[in-house]
């Protein structure tokens, strides 16, 4: 595997900064109030609205805020190695416990990063200014699952609970594809097709992330659909966005155990946080995630170089359903994805289905399970899925690659 460049991100590595960060987090803290002039000074509109209007999850935090403050002063005994950045077009894995996850996520809430940018190298992107000083609705209920997670978190460092050390790993490939490879695929992989509910409520052992190919797209600055949301009401993934640097377009990457710690309801500006997702630590909702961004273009990307790009690109996702390693445990060979690509990036729905049908079976994924959320743009589809299975996966990507495709006609 590439190794990647060896840098400190961690505040403890530098004296000036980590003295100054000890002193804030060693102030006493009694109040929500108190937590936004310490941290925020004073500029939170996010804790102003707790405390006005959401008292009791303000208290549910702060009765374990001291257990959040204890883990980041034991920083220097939970991260003793450096951990290295996944850049641009490597192929590498970062495994690392629950508590080593929501340390970093600690550390990226109370804007720790943002006050040593010259000495820490972390990705600008791992910001949470721009979430907590909103006045939006949906802004402020991702707010509501960041500090849900972090109330979580707080208890179950009370309780020693060893969920804590259970690995989440955060894998990134970069890979090649060659048709030629492929020539001899007698069939299209197993498929099922569901018009209602949501791909996060499949049997898969993995599900697709829409993702921006800055990984976590606008979870951090105000955007809230699909891939947003999922990293709000599983916040553990947001971690990626401090892990990872921009995908290329052969680069895709895979998210192993997060947990849903937030149920949620509605969707872009009517986006809510409704409740503790945690009921009973033996009935997790757990999910495995593939992350792969899609081309965005006005005409649904229907020319030659960006269908070549984006089914290259879906395959190099799946493909990560075959990536082994000892330290990470082996899973089905099952993927649920819906319409990829096909929302604010503008893209073809039949196309990305094709293409989503083709990368897997390339992929080797045994069962595809696909989420058309009843959009009539996928009816044409949907009805002729019997006659598209007879095609030999060979001819269905000539008839995608090497044909011009007009009036946003794939079929």
């Amino acid at each position: 595997m590439n190794s990647c460049q060896e840098v400190s991100y961690f505040p403890h590595k530098f004296n000036d900064i980590w003295e100054s960060i000890k002193a804030l987090f060693n102030t006493e803290i009694k109040t929500i109030l108190d937590i936004n002039l310490t941290f925020y000074k004073g500029n939170s509109k996010f804790f102003k609205e707790i405390e006005d209007s959401y008292q009791e999850e303000g208290i549910e935090f702060l009765k374990v805020y001291n257990n959040l403050r204890d883990l980041v002063l034991n920083i220097e005994t939970i991260f003793q190695p450096e951990i290295n950045i996944l850049q641009i077009g490597t192929t590498d894995k970062i495994i690392l416990t629950r508590k080593q996850v929501a340390l970093i996520f600690i550390l990226g809430f109370f804007e720790i990063f943002e006050r040593g940018q010259g000495k820490l190298n972390t990705n600008e992107r791992f910001s949470f200014y721009n979430i907590l000083s909103s006045s939006r609705g949906a802004d402020f209920s991702k707010g509501r699952c960041f500090l849900n997670y972090l109330t979580v978190i707080g208890k179950w460092i009370e309780e020693k609970n060893p969920i804590l050390e259970e690995k989440v790993a955060y894998i990134r490939e970069n890979r090649k594809f060659n048709i030629k490879d492929y020539i001899d695929k007698q069939k299209l992989c197993e498929i099922e097709i569901n018009e209602k509910g949501s791909l996060f409520e499949s049997d898969a052992s993995f599900c697709v992330d829409f993702a921006n190919k800055y990984i976590g797209g606008g979870a951090l600055s105000g955007g809230c659909v699909q891939e947003e949301i999922l990293f709000a009401v599983e916040p553990e993934a947001i971690v990626s966005i401090f892990l990872m640097q921009k995908m290329d377009n052969n680069d895709a990457i895979r998210i192993d155990n997060l947990i849903q710690y937030s149920i949620y309801s509605g969707y872009g500006y009517t986006f809510k946080f409704e409740e503790n997702a945690i009921k009973n630590n033996e009935k997790l909702i757990k999910h495995n995630i593939i992350a792969i961004d899609a081309v965005c273009s006005s005409r649904g990307g229907l020319d030659e170089e960006s269908v070549e790009r984006d089914l290259i690109k879906a395959f190099i996702g799946f493909n990560l359903v075959n990536f082994e390693d000892k330290e990470i445990e082996k899973k089905k060979k099952t993927i649920s994805t819906g319409n990829w690509g096909c929302g604010a990036f503008g893209g073809d729905f039949e196309l990305k289905f094709i293409q989503q049908w083709l990368a897997a079976t390339f992929a080797g994924v045994e069962k595809l399970y696909y989420y058309t959320f009843k959009r009539n743009e996928m009816n044409f589809a949907v009805k002729n899925v019997d006659n598209i299975r007879l095609i030999k996966p060979y001819e269905l990507y000539l008839r995608l690659t090497k044909r011009e495709l007009e009036k946003r006609k794939v079929l």
